[in-house]
């Protein structure tokens, strides 16, 4: 014989009456659609009333229990779909918390994330300004530094040129003066070398006449 339904599984577990306009949650329980609406709006979770379940919001079909709600994706995920927040780089950054069924955020919470992270950007660029701000004034420092360097490097190697080309004038002031006082030497020397020759060499030439001899 066929199984009759008891008159229970007509029965909407909230208002304890026959459905009225029934509709079925994800978890697969059945409730008039005013009681389940009424009964959203005056607790914070979308739930079950029977099975306190958060369904995942990504399956498509039957609804499996959710483990984690993303504060960022707003969604709600079973294990499987959970898995991208816990492997994938940029969603490994997301707030994950435990299954919450009202994930809507309102109007005024919405605008108030939209201003933290205003907030947060605009922390980020003083970040960078101020990181440029010190790489500046570090070149600035560090050309400072060589440029003092490369200064003193060069008044250096100008006194080092000079001291060498001050020796080199003195050298040859002096070699100068050696040259002059040996040619000196040598013009006297030939004067003297001259003297001893026309002592030497004057022919006297010895001639008569009228008794007198003539030098010549």
């Amino acid at each position: 014989s066929a199984i009759v339904p008891s008159e229970d599984q007509f029965l909407c577990s909230i208002c304890l009456d026959v459905f009225t306009d029934p509709v079925s949650t994800s978890c697969g329980h059945n409730f008039c659609k005013n009681c389940i609406t009424e009964h959203w709006n005056t607790n914070d979770q979308y739930l079950c009333p029977l099975c306190k379940m958060v369904p995942c919001d990504v399956c498509t079909r039957t609804k499996l229990k959710a483990l984690k709600s993303c504060l960022v994706c707003l969604v709600s995920y079973c294990e499987t779909h959970l898995e991208p927040h816990l492997t994938t780089s940029g969603l490994k950054r997301h707030q994950l918390i435990d299954p919450k069924a009202k994930l809507v955020k309102t109007g005024a919470e919405i605008q108030q994330m939209i201003q933290n992270r205003k907030l947060k950007i605009q922390e980020i660029q003083h970040s960078v300004n101020l990181s440029e701000e010190d790489a500046d004034r570090e070149i600035a420092e560090g050309v400072q530094v060589f440029t003092s360097l490369k200064e003193s490097v060069e008044r250096g190697l100008n006194e080092l040129t000079n001291t060498i080309k001050e020796k080199q004038k003195t050298t040859e002031k002096q070699a100068e003066a050696f040259i002059k006082e040996l040619e000196q030497e040598i013009s006297e020397l030939m004067k003297r070398s001259t003297e001893p020759q026309k002592t030497c060499y004057l022919l006297y030439r010895y001639k008569k006449s009228n008794g007198y001899f003539y030098l010549v």
